[in-house]
């Protein structure tokens, strides 16, 4: 894997670009010598989103086998939003889109 200063990546960003797309070998982005970010490629990307579906899948399965399950309502509740006001903006959305 490829570590590289912040300076490395502004100064070629599209040659690393083009690297990463070659080799699918993430890089590793420094800023005064302490790692802040890693670069991947689309493709590794979109398989780490779909682990992350199939864990909170499994999560969430696994909660309502065991009868741990919370109603949408009760968890936006739980981080102080309105689910009266959620579904007004999807309401909204929907007809939007239509």
């Amino acid at each position: 894997m490829a570590t590289i200063s912040l300076r490395e990546f502004r100064d070629g960003a599209g040659r690393i670009l083009e690297s990463l797309e070659r080799n699918h070998e993430p890089v590793i982005i420094t800023k005064y010598e302490r790692p802040v970010a890693v670069l991947i490629g689309i493709d590794e990307w979109e398989e780490l989103e779909a682990f992350r579906d199939r864990k909170d899948s499994e999560a969430i399965a696994r909660s309502r086998a065991e009868g741990e399950f919370v109603p949408l309502a009760a968890a936006l509740e739980s981080l102080g939003v309105d689910p009266e006001e959620v579904e007004a903006l999807l309401a909204d959305r929907g007809r939007a889109a239509a």
